[in-house]
């Protein structure tokens, strides 16, 4: 969509810019790094949405996944996996440290709402 926004000088600056950060070993191994991390939280997220829900302690708080749980049924959780896989995609394809930073302060984000899915379950 931003390459569909953006003029044919800026989409071949954000491919050049794009392909300068790939080339960096320490943004590659930073970007896998945060993927890696930011994976294992997703499943963590789903597991402790699944038992808080499971458990009757909470409700989906995301007007959107609420609806795809609704209308889905478990097909919900290969969305969430899909939207996953295309994000660590988006991140390392483009590594760039601003995108790591967000990409970073949002897994961390998750990670706290993983945390007090699991408090609302009763796990801790």
């Amino acid at each position: 969509m931003v390459f569909s926004l953006a003029s044919s000088k800026r989409r071949q600056q954000l491919g050049q810019e794009a392909r300068q950060s790939r080339a960096s070993a320490v943004r590659r191994a930073a970007a896998w790094g945060l993927v890696i991390v930011y994976n294992m939280i997703g499943g963590a997220d789903i597991a402790s949405t699944v038992i808080a829900l499971d458990a009757g302690a909470g409700v989906e708080a995301n007007p959107i996944l609420s609806a795809l749980m609704t209308h889905a049924g478990e097909g919900w959780i290969f969305a969430k996996l899909a939207l996953q896989g295309l994000i660590s995609f988006m991140v390392l394809w483009f590594p760039h440290w601003i995108v790591l930073g967000f990409f970073a302060a949002a897994t961390a984000g998750n990670a706290w709402i993983v945390a007090n899915n699991f408090a609302i379950a009763g796990i801790f």
